[in-house]
This record gives structure tokens, C-alpha cells and sequence, in this order.
């Protein structure tokens, strides 16, 4: 794979989605565990999965409009291996949390 470098938005958004994996799958537990907290969002939207996706989509934006301000503006610097490396893990990080409260704690 090459390793060039890639826009500051790319990069950005790349991140900001492993960010947003892991921020959904904590999201999940914590609405599960806290029956208080589902009933909270469920109010705020009319449905806690609505309020659910709000926040995760709302934590994509941010971050990843964060990140391409990082470094005066410029954005973080990572090539394309490295940003699939670290998508990936967010992403598997993110299922394995969901999967893992689902069999185990569920």
C-alpha cells in the first residue's frame, strides 16, 4: 500500500470515525446498564435511539472538525497506513465492546 500522505480532512474524518466507533459501543453499554440514562435520551428525541445517533453523529462532526484544526490548521499528519491501522482498531475496538457486553455482561 503507499504510504502518501493524505489531506488533512481525510485524515481527520478517518480518526474522528474510529472515535465515533468506540464513543457508539460505550454509548450501548451505558444506555443498557442505566435504565435512567435510556429514559433521559428517550425524552430529549422521543426515541433513545435517536438521541443515540444525535450524540454519536454529533461526536464524529466535532472531532473530526478538531482534528483537521490540529497543527495550526494543518491538520494530523499520518499516512495512509497508518489512518487504515487506526480505523480499523476503532472500528474493531468499537464491535468487540458491543459483542463482548451483549455475551458476557448483558
Amino acid at each position: 500500500m503507499e504510504n502518501s500522505q493524505l489531506s488533512k480532512y481525510t485524515t481527520s474524518f478517518g480518526l474522528a470515525v474510529a472515535l465515533a466507533s468506540v464513543a457508539n459501543a460505550v454509548l450501548v453499554v451505558i444506555k443498557e446498564k442505566s435504565p435512567d440514562m435510556q429514559s433521559a435520551m428517550q425524552k430529549i428525541t422521543g426515541h433513545h435511539w435517536v438521541t443515540h445517533s444525535v450524540i454519536v453523529l454529533g461526536v464524529f462532526v466535532l472531532s473530526g472538525w478538531l482534528f483537521s484544526r490540529a497543527n495550526a490548521g494543518q491538520g494530523i499528519k499520518l499516512t495512509t497506513s497508518s489512518l487504515l491501522r487506526t480505523l480499523v482498531a476503532g472500528v474493531a475496538t468499537g464491535a468487540l465492546i458491543i459483542v463482548g457486553f451483549y455475551l458476557f455482561a448483558d
